[in-house]
């Protein structure tokens, strides 16, 4: 069974062994010594070289695009920051001239063409045996983007805030559909969606602003291949009329959800039962801090390990990106995972 083959198997069933995914970005630049903004982020030769050869390395069961978030937005007008050590926003639209701008065609932007193009590279070069993970954000992320997290917070005063906050989703996720589709029919396997502001929201929000459009735009990618529901922070918060995080954002039907370390994986997996697959969720301040030892280190992963084998349906990974510096640490981190997959990971 080759690393594609071993993924797929987890979503839905017991694997021969854990897939070992961990959710690499900055790592696999590092590791090839390339500038990450100017080099791995704009040139996708560059990027579906330094993933394949990290994912070689380490032993990895999938490579993957993502770099940062702000692709689509890019086309849709939000400038970008090139100083800092990932591209952000310089801009951001504003809320009350959406309605003015036009629709993007996707494939007239640059920074669109350029992940498409990543993944036509890696099916090229590893299609059929690696799992290809193309990438998008999801709606709610995908709207922080464009206007602000704080600005679309704001929006939270209004008397009718589900209103608006749903008509810009709404105009919006045609376009996801639509980079989404054209990653797939250039090869990805999976389809990564990306909310990273979620947990600033809370259940009732979310089920009310986020649920509907997250779910059918899943259902859409579904049709075809798998999605990964990337979501960062404390997603398992029950609010005093007992909406359960956890529960909303398995109602996507999102086959993977990626939890982050803040989550208790032993209680996610109780919640979700068979509805999602789970991929997760080392504590990255762990992984990414000179002040814990390797024992630390190892006893995290054998610990997310142990509590996400029962039952199937697991692919490890760290709660978010793995750290990547320095990268002597990185990579010795990365090596222990790896061997700790190896000695406890199989069925």
């Amino acid at each position: 069974m080759n690393s594609l083959e071993l993924t797929l198997s987890a979503i839905k069933e017991i694997p021969e062994k854990i897939p070992f995914n961990p959710f690499i970005m900055h790592l696999a630049a590092s590791l090839l010594n390339v500038d990450y903004n100017h080099e791995y982020c704009q040139n996708p030769e560059v990027l579906a070289n330094s993933m394949i050869r990290c994912s070689e390395f380490f032993g990895i069961d999938h490579v993957n695009v993502s770099t940062d978030a702000y692709r689509e937005a890019n086309a849709w007008g939000v400038e970008i920051d090139w100083k800092s050590h990932t591209p952000v926003a310089k801009t951001h639209l504003k809320i009350k001239e959406f309605e003015s701008i036009e629709t993007p065609e996707l494939l007239q932007n640059r920074r669109i063409r350029n992940r498409v193009e990543a993944v036509k590279l890696l099916s090229g070069k590893v299609g059929g045996k690696q799992c290809i993970v193309g990438w998008i954000e999801a709606p709610f992320a995908e709207i922080c983007c464009l206007f602000g997290l704080i600005n679309i917070l704001k929006l939270c005063k209004h008397s009718d805030w589900e209103k608006r906050i749903k008509k810009l989703i709404e105009r919006i996720l045609p376009i996801q559909k639509e980079f989404a589709r054209l990653q797939i029919e250039a090869g990805a396997d999976i389809i990564g969606a990306g909310d990273s502001a979620i947990s600033q929201i809370g259940p009732m929000r979310y089920e009310k602003c986020c649920l509907e459009t997250s779910t059918e735009l899943f259902n859409y990618i579904q049709k075809d291949v798998p999605v990964l529901y990337h979501i960062c922070g404390d997603n398992s918060v029950i609010d005093k009329e007992g909406r359960d995080m956890l529960k909303l954002v398995s109602k996507t039907n999102a086959a993977i959800l990626d939890l982050d370390y803040q989550v208790d994986l032993k209680l996610a997996k109780e919640k979700i039962g068979k509805s999602n697959c789970i991929r997760g969720n080392t504590n990255t301040q762990v992984l990414g801090s000179e002040t814990y030892s390797v024992m630390n280190v190892y006893n995290e992963i054998k610990n997310t390990i142990e509590i996400g084998k029962p039952g199937g349906m697991y692919q490890y990974a760290a709660g978010c990106e793995w750290p990547w510096q320095p990268l002597t640490m990185a990579s010795r981190n990365l090596g222990i995972a790896k061997a700790l997959i190896e000695k406890l990971g199989r069925y």
